[in-house]
């Protein structure tokens, strides 16, 4: 059986709608290198392609954040220089643009990576040393890279996360529908069957094409298997679609959803109610946390298109957080001019317990070592409204628990 750190590295994302982004460019301050007057930092993302629908407001969202610091009077007293590049899916573009990001725009760090191929340059930046700052969560780097600093639940404890909430909704047969495009979808199946097998859920698993004219096949075979719930494993407007089809068939299965898949636009569809998940981070609804309710003003003030628009969401979020992490990181390490990004690799290492002010569980990052979040926050959909059963308060898997599910992927 092979190691588990292999079989993870291959999982790129359960959903690879998780892992897109909205296109960018420049934004935020003076250019050039980090000096004086200000900091240069990057972001990728897969702002255009086939998954842009669910995700295409990540980069106006980034500039957001940073044209708040920006207008803050910056951070430390330096502004911010956000590069934001737009990789398209493509891991030939991915390359070319981290090299021009290190190599000639001389970047301290990569704050936000909602590239949909990251994987395909962590070994690149890895021997540049430039860290990478929050992103997508379930992204494989993520997971098994020390130079990927994580902002919540990786890939195997969203896994986990899933499982449990199935049990906790009264259920023990689930569906999953994983996409046809990539088959790096399917290679998170083993993952998902491993976490059912240790909670006691049997999982039926099928392909599902987004370009598909329907999903009847899909459907019925769910419908006949006795699926008590089940996910879809694509874009927002597929998983939306596929819902749809299959309540036509008469499949009254609720919903699962995790994170960068669940848009705003979810409430609007009757479908829709019952849906309940798991968020990597804290809901990105939950405006009674303060600090999530500062997210709501700044992306609404900067990037009002984003902020009424489907593509609000958790995937948004995740790329405000990696922000609010490098904030922290430059206060804690207290960088002044021209800084290194040694400097803020220092400063990540200077938090302990961090949480952004309620913006994510406690987050601790130790030198050589991958980041480890076992916690999640469950999210649902009740009356036509986004719902936080446990508020902005996670749910935490305690190791052990986890152990095992490591363990019988060949760890």
């Amino acid at each position: 059986m092979r190691n588990s750190k292999v079989i993870l590295a291959l999982v790129v994302a359960l959903l690879i709608g998780m892992e897109v982004a909205a296109c960018g460019s420049s934004n935020g301050g003076s250019g050039g290198r980090a000096g004086n007057s200000s900091w240069t930092i990057g972001a990728i993302a897969g702002c255009s392609g086939g998954q842009a629908s669910s995700l295409g407001g990540t980069c106006k969202t980034m500039q957001a954040w940073a044209q708040s610091v920006n207008d803050g009077g910056g951070i430390n007293g330096h502004k911010i220089n956000l590069i934001v590049k737009d990789d398209g899916g493509n891991p030939t573009t991915a390359s070319t643009m981290i090299h021009e990001l290190v190599e000639r725009d001389h970047v301290i760090a990569i704050v936000g990576d909602s590239s949909n191929v990251s994987g395909t340059w962590a070994s690149y930046v890895d021997a540049k040393g430039i860290p990478v700052v929050g992103g997508f969560p379930t992204a494989s780097p993520f997971t098994n890279d020390p130079n990927f600093y994580s902002i919540g639940a990786n890939l195997v404890t969203i896994q986990y996360a899933t499982m449990q909430e199935v049990v906790n909704h009264g259920y023990n047969k689930f569906g999953f529908l994983y996409c046809a495009e990539a088959p790096t979808c399917a290679q998170a199946v083993p993952v998902m069957q491993a976490a059912a097998s240790l909670a006691g859920v049997s999982v039926v698993s099928e392909k599902v094409a987004g370009t598909a004219p329907d999903f009847t096949a899909q459907c019925l075979e769910m419908k006949n298997a006795g699926v008590q719930a089940f996910e879809v494993g694509s874009s927002t407007d597929v998983a939306i679609r596929v819902l749809d089809a299959c309540r036509a068939q008469g499949l009254q299965a609720p919903l699962n959803a995790n994170d960068g898949t669940v848009t705003t636009d979810w409430v609007k569809n009757k479908n829709t109610e019952g849906m309940f998940g798991a968020e990597l981070t804290a809901p990105w609804f939950y405006t009674q946390l303060p600090a999530i309710q500062q997210y709501h003003d700044a992306v609404k003030k900067y990037a009002p298109d984003v902020y009424n628009s489907s593509q609000f969401g958790s995937n948004t979020t995740y790329m405000w957080i990696a922000g609010k992490l490098f904030e922290a990181a430059a206060k804690a390490g207290n960088l002044g001019a021209n800084p290194t990004s040694q400097d803020v690799k220092r400063g990540l290492y200077a938090l302990q317990g961090e949480t952004l002010e309620g913006l994510t569980a406690p987050l601790t990052y130790t030198e050589g070592k991958p980041s480890v979040n076992p916690c999640y926050f469950p999210i649902e959909i009740r009356n036509s409204q986004f719902v936080a059963p446990n508020g902005a308060t996670p749910t935490c898997i305690p190791q052990d628990k986890l152990a095992p599910l490591v363990n019988s992927l060949g760890g």
